[in-house]
Formats: structure tokens, C-alpha cells, sequence
């Protein structure tokens, strides 16, 4: 396999003949997590270390740059035919063999001391967090700053006006308890400091996990009784089965979710991404929640 370094592109070449030099070096600067990054020049070869980073970069710059992905990712099309590499655990190995200017993580999947790990291996490593959806749009701005690009912005400034279009949408209508579960095997969920919950909540819903505090939470069948929720989201794919979740907790057939058939599945990239496709997870939770507020002829 020919190393992502030689593989210059016709838009490179291009660029390079117009621009005349090459780009002036970014300098230093600090990521989400305080650490500073430094850039001797605009990297030619970017390494997104996880599926959602992969999303945010495609969105800013395409996927002309990447030198590989990780063996999870499967978005845009366009990165199924990229060489792979292990994400967990992170196969530093194959990581230094693509030879990337700059590899981008997210703090959830890549922890600060493999991003470290990896600096000290020369290979600069920038890393994002995404405590809240609008991280989204501020991580694609970001990444025209880091990568020399424009595609962020236009990018970030569509996901911030079809946040803003849910919001108005479901405003004028009561907020539905809601319970967002992972999987409907063990009850994992999400905390109240979790983008996730915010999701819920600006889809219309009342999110009810809400009463655990941090990012995760795994409510018992007692306690989701208790809730009583109104409406079960399971990032089971779009043709999930609610008969799924009652053979698995046969006590829900008394929540009023189930009762009044109010289980939908959701596509699990589109939430557990926090990539440019999460407003798609918002749009379809909305619909969900209050498709009186989307039907045709609404205000």
C-alpha cells in the first residue's frame, strides 16, 4: 500500500501551483481538554481517531485528506475504501504507519494520555469534547481553523438553523416523559450533563433520566416504572420492535409507552455521533415526541 504521505491528490497538486508555498504554519494552540497542540504547517494528512470525528472532518474539508479511518466507521460512503486501523484499543502501530500531519480524537473514545502517547511519537493530536450539541457546530468551525478549510462554517451555521427550526417547532406543545435507553437489554441510558439529554429536551421531551447526574445512567425496571414514561426511545435501528423490549422487561407492558405503542427505535449513529448527522437524530426524536407539530399544514 503506497503511504497516505505520497498519494498527493490532483486538488493538492492544484492548490499548491495556485497558493505558490505552502500554507503558513498554524502555531500553537490549545484543545478541549486544555492541551496545547502545536503545527509546524497546515497538515496534509488527517487521522480522525474516532467515527464521529471522521463525520466532522468530511463535513469541513471532505475526504481527500484523511489517510485512514477507523475500523468502526462506515460515514461518509466515501471513507468505506480508506485503510483501517484499530480504534479500540488503539493500535498505535498501524496509527504511525499511515503517517498522518495530525490525528483528531474525541475525549469519550480517545483518553488524553493516548493522545499524548502519540505527540510524543510525532504525530500531533488534537482532541474534542462534546459536553453539549451546540460542541457540534463549534468542534466544524474549529476544524476550518485547524485544517486550513471553509467547509465548517456553512456546515456549522445548517446544524444551528435546523436546531433552532426543532426548538420552534415543538415550542408550543407539552413536553412527553421520555425515556432514551442505549439498548433494551441492560437498562444503560444517559445522564443529565449528557448531550444526549439535551437531545430529548430540545425535541420536546422531558427526559427522565435527567435525575441521575453526569453523562450515564442505568435506571432499574422499578425505576422505570416509577417514571412511567410516555415515550421509549431504543437505539435499536428504525425498524426496532417493541415486542423486544417487553420480552426483555415484561413489567413495562404497564407504562403507558407501551401501552399506547409509543416505543420507537432510533439509528444509533445518529445519537451516539456527536457529528454533523446528530441534527437527524434530533429531527426524527421530534417527530417522534410531536408529529402534530410537523404535519402538513402546521404553524
Amino acid at each position: 500500500m503506497v503511504p497516505p504521505r505520497l498519494r498527493v491528490s490532483a486538488l493538492a497538486v492544484a492548490l499548491l501551483v495556485l497558493a505558490g508555498c505552502r500554507a503558513e504554519a498554524p502555531g500553537a494552540r490549545a484543545d478541549d481538554l486544555g492541551r496545547t497542540v502545536t503545527l509546524e504547517a497546515t497538515p496534509e494528512w488527517v487521522l480522525p481517531l474516532a467515527p464521529n470525528v471522521t463525520e466532522l472532518v468530511s463535513a469541513a474539508a471532505g475526504t481527500d485528506r484523511l489517510a485512514g479511518v477507523s475500523a468502526s466507521d462506515d460515514w461518509p460512503p466515501a471513507v468505506v475504501p480508506l485503510p483501517r486501523f484499530q480504534s479500540y484499543p488503539l493500535d498505535v502501530e498501524a496509527v504511525v504507519s499511515l503517517q498522518p500531519d495530525l490525528a483528531i480524537g474525541s475525549d469519550d473514545v480517545n483518553p488524553a494520555d493516548q493522545a499524548d502517547g502519540l505527540a510524543e511519537l510525532g504525530i500531533p493530536t488534537y482532541l474534542f469534547r462534546f459536553d453539549e450539541v451546540a460542541d457540534v457546530p463549534r468542534a466544524l468551525r474549529t476544524l476550518d481553523t485547524l485544517l486550513a478549510v471553509s467547509g465548517g462554517a456553512p456546515a456549522a451555521a445548517d446544524f444551528e438553523r435546523r436546531v433552532a427550526a426543532v426548538q420552534e417547532a415543538v415550542g408550543p406543545f407539552g413536553r412527553p416523559r421520555v425515556l432514551l435507553l442505549v439498548g433494551d437489554e441492560t437498562l444503560y441510558a444517559f445522564g443529565r450533563d449528557s448531550y444526549a439529554s439535551e437531545l430529548v429536551r430540545l425535541a420536546g421531551g422531558d427526559n427522565l433520566t435527567d435525575l441521575y447526574p453526569g453523562a450515564a445512567a442505568q435506571p432499574s425496571d422499578e425505576a422505570v416504572l416509577e417514571m412511567a414514561p410516555e415515550v421509549i426511545f431504543v437505539l435499536g435501528g428504525s425498524d426496532y420492535d417493541l415486542a423486544s423490549l417487553v420480552q426483555k422487561h415484561p413489567t413495562f407492558l404497564s407504562t403507558p409507552a407501551v401501552q399506547n405503542r409509543r416505543v420507537y427505535g432510533l439509528d444509533p449513529a445518529l445519537i451516539s455521533r456527536a457529528g454533523p448527522r446528530l441534527v437527524e437524530g434530533l429531527e426524527q426524536m421530534a417527530r417522534r415526541l410531536h408529529p402534530e407539530a410537523f404535519a402538513a399544514g402546521a404553524a
